[in-house]
């Protein structure tokens, strides 16, 4: 280290392998950053990262026909499509509610949001959820990635704190099958 202190070729050589090795990880750091989507939820003080919720699929079929088949499974669904971005391959819904029921089926075969004297909150609260779809090429198909998030709200009357839920993840498997379905010829 006393001969970098004192020649500064050396000093710059040791500089520019530093910032040889730092530069993919922070270049890495800021890809994932882009990936962000961010969902604001009544049971969470802060916004859930919807990127840590994502359950990957392979769908063998060209991304822009995947693209355009989670569209058209968003519409089929009862999903409402809010914020799209074609280059980036995402589709997210705006945040919707929800009672009872979602996709043909009691609110608590998606969502775990705790339970109480009369049975599960899923399906006797008000459900605010999001979902989001991911579609990247990879290798001959795609990779669709799917994630959801969801608050439930007692609308009994009393002012009461909102619950976090869980998916049971029968809400993405029903998006990967309908989008399979219709990417099949």
């Amino acid at each position: 280290m006393l001969i970098a202190r004192r020649h500064p070729v050396i000093r710059l050589v040791a500089t520019l392998a530093v910032i040889a090795t730092v530069a993919p990880a922070l270049q890495t750091l800021h890809a994932l950053q882009a990936q962000g989507v961010r969902a604001r939820l009544g049971a969470w003080i802060e916004p859930v990262l919807l990127d840590t919720l994502r359950q990957d699929f392979q769908v063998a079929a060209p991304p822009a026909k995947v693209y355009d088949a989670a569209l058209r499974a968003f519409a089929a669904l009862d999903i409402p499509t809010g914020t799209t971005d074609g280059k980036a391959g995402i589709i997210g819904s705006d945040r919707f509610e929800r009672s009872h029921v979602l996709v043909g089926s009691p609110m608590s075969r998606s969502f775990s949001c705790g339970e109480g004297a009369t049975g599960e909150y899923a399906n006797s609260f008000r459900v605010d959820i999001v979902v989001v779809v991911w579609v990247a090429p990879q290798g001959d198909g795609t990779k669709l990635g799917v994630a959801t998030a969801a608050s439930a709200r007692d609308m009994s009357g009393e002012a009461r704190s909102s619950k976090r839920c869980a998916s049971t993840g029968t809400l993405e498997q029903k998006l990967f099958e309908r989008i399979t379905k219709l990417v099949t010829p």
